[in-house]
């Protein structure tokens, strides 16, 4: 019986392909502000299949189905941030125009998550010692909720730019769209409660941490704001989550905006939660890619850049969506979908990027990654990571095994 349960086919490397199906394209429900309204869409240009090649290693690896029995598929982007100019393009083409191009990435994944950069509210008092604030119409949430994206984090340096009413208006507007949340809230127990969600009888926990300024920003015992993590809390959340769940996912916003690899403490910060029992690790608040570093079988990816987000900024033309499939025992696989986020050229709508220009991002990122993995490439040339890929030995490779519960 326990032959059956666990699922391992040996193969031999340059001998393994299989074609993943996009997902049928799905009709547009346009929203305008707090409207909603159906138009007649021309369907999208048929995309390319997309072809999973095993990398072209020595070692033998073993068959993984896209989504196995007992593991779960998580999908991540960026900073999503639906104001400013954005705005002008939803009024004119709905909210669900943002996303069109990826949706299909988004849709099959067990569950999405993203970085919700700025609130959801038409009121509220702009918090006046910043350069930049951003709100967002309450009715864009519907664009969110139908791209896929079922979780997000709140724990960032703009989801108080519309002080404590913009948050509340946020919460209100996320739940009427079934949209789960963490990382801030009306106090600091609020802010920094997990959320949980089952899947295929598996239970996933997300939490959401905010290490960048303003420092008004953070909550307190009875002030709103953000979730800081001290490493005594963040002890205690990830061991809610360890108890309570059988994948933990964390969310943090840190480092410098527009600076590709991770400062000393995002390192130790990131390590130090997959030593008290993370899963996976995900980045956001540069604005562009930071390195992706493979500690103890688990991911940590440092930075994952913009996705919708309201700039026509010139540092910020590339990003990525990621997707992990997530064992009882750490990822089995993740890829990187590159994507092109220069607004000036997609205005506004992500897209994947093929070829030369998929290549050049997947180069990129292996370069700005080699030293969190002892200089080694951990991306293969089709967005391939798979666990063991830092190490030395190859041959060191832990064994990938699949079970259902």
């Amino acid at each position: 019986m326990r032959k059956q349960l666990i699922r391992s086919v040996r193969i031999r490397s340059r001998s393994l392909r299989y074609v993943i199906a996009i997902a049928a394209t799905l009709p547009a429900i346009f929203c305008s502000g707090n409207r909603q309204f159906a138009i007649q869409q021309e369907p999208l240009p048929e995309e390319e299949p997309v072809v999973l090649t095993a990398p072209k290693r020595a070692d033998s690896m073993r068959r993984m189905d896209e989504n196995p029995a007992g593991c779960v598929t998580v999908a991540a982007v960026g900073d999503v941030m639906m104001g400013s100019w954005v705005a002008d393009v939803v009024d004119e083409f709905g909210c669900d125009y943002p996303f069109d191009s990826t949706r299909s990435l988004l849709a099959k994944a067990d569950v999405a998550i993203a970085n919700l950069e700025a609130p959801l509210t038409d009121e509220g008092d702009v918090f006046k010692d910043k350069t930049y604030t951003f709100k967002v119409p309450p009715g864009f949430a519907m664009g969110i909720r139908n791209a896929g994206i079922g979780i997000v984090t709140l724990a960032n340096n703009h989801i108080l730019d519309y002080g404590c009413t913009g948050l509340e208006n946020t919460i209100k507007a996320l739940k009427a769209n079934d949209i789960l949340f963490s990382g801030a809230g009306e106090n600091r127990a609020r802010a920094c409660e997990p959320v949980f969600m089952t899947i295929k009888n598996r239970k996933i926990a997300f939490a959401g941490f905010s290490m960048t300024f303003p420092e008004e920003f953070w909550a307190g015992d009875s002030s709103c704001g953000t979730c800081f993590p001290t490493e005594s809390l963040l002890q205690k959340v990830i061991e809610q989550c360890r108890e309570n769940a059988d994948v933990v996912v964390l969310g943090f916003h840190w480092g410098a905006e527009r600076r590709n690899t991770p400062k000393d403490y995002q390192v130790y910060i990131a390590r130090k939660s997959i030593d008290l029992g993370a899963d996976l690790v995900l980045g956001h608040h540069p604005h562009v890619l930071q390195g992706i570093e493979i500690y103890k079988n688990r991911l940590i990816a440092y930075s994952l850049g913009n996705f919708v987000f309201g700039s026509y900024s010139s540092s910020a033309r590339t990003s990525a969506i990621l997707r992990v499939l997530m064992g009882e025992d750490g990822f089995l696989y993740a890829r990187v979908y590159p994507i092109s986020v220069y607004n000036s050229m997609i205005n506004f709508q992500p897209r994947v990027l093929r070829n030369k220009e998929r290549t050049q991002v997947i180069d990129e990122l292996n370069k700005i990654s080699q030293h969190l993995n002892k200089g080694k490439n951990v991306i293969d040339r089709d967005g391939f990571i798979f666990p063991g890929a830092s190490k030395h030995d190859t041959g060191d490779r832990p064994p990938l095994t699949l079970r259902s519960d």
